[in-house]
This record gives C-alpha cells, sequence and structure tokens, in this order.
C-alpha cells in the first residue's frame, strides 16, 4: 500500500511540474495580478532565507500552477481515500 501511496504522489508531483512549466507563461497572459504575487512572494522568500532561486516570470508562473494542481490533487486523494467527510458521516 505505501509503494501505490507513494507512487501515485510521486507521478503527481512529477506531473504538476511539467505542467506548471509548460502553462506557466499563460499565468502571465491570463491571470497577471497573480503572477506578481508569486513574484512578490519569491522575492521575499529567497530575502529572507538567502536561498538561491531564480526571481523571474516564468519560475513564478510555473509555482502558481503547481500550487493549484497540488491542492488539487490533495482534495481528489482525500476524497478518493476518505469519502467526502460531511456532517452526516460517522
Amino acid at each position: 500500500m505505501t509503494v501505490k501511496s507513494g507512487m501515485s504522489h510521486g507521478f503527481a508531483a512529477f506531473g504538476t511540474l511539467i505542467c506548471g512549466s509548460v502553462l506557466s507563461k499563460f499565468i502571465w497572459e491570463f491571470l497577471p495580478p497573480l503572477g506578481e504575487l508569486a513574484l512578490l512572494a519569491i522575492s521575499t522568500f529567497q530575502a529572507v532565507t538567502g536561498a538561491d532561486i531564480p526571481v523571474n516570470e516564468q519560475f513564478a508562473g510555473t509555482i502558481i500552477v503547481m500550487l493549484g494542481l497540488s491542492f488539487l490533487w490533495g482534495v481528489v486523494y482525500h476524497i478518493g481515500r476518505h469519502g467526502r467527510g460531511g456532517a452526516d458521516e460517522d
């Protein structure tokens, strides 16, 4: 079971990286304020930690897409594994 769960998470992480890289330019076309927010967050993170990470539009767009897809993957995985978890369930 651990291998099955680990493999699904590994494929999801790899998929979000590939999709994020491919779709990053669309963030700047359709949601420029979101891209600017990502640039600000990356710049702040770099200033606070001193990490050597790229602060450019492509990387910021990739991060936004990856976060969105990772969140969706987590929701779908949770629902698939644990059910909807509504108030009327035990």
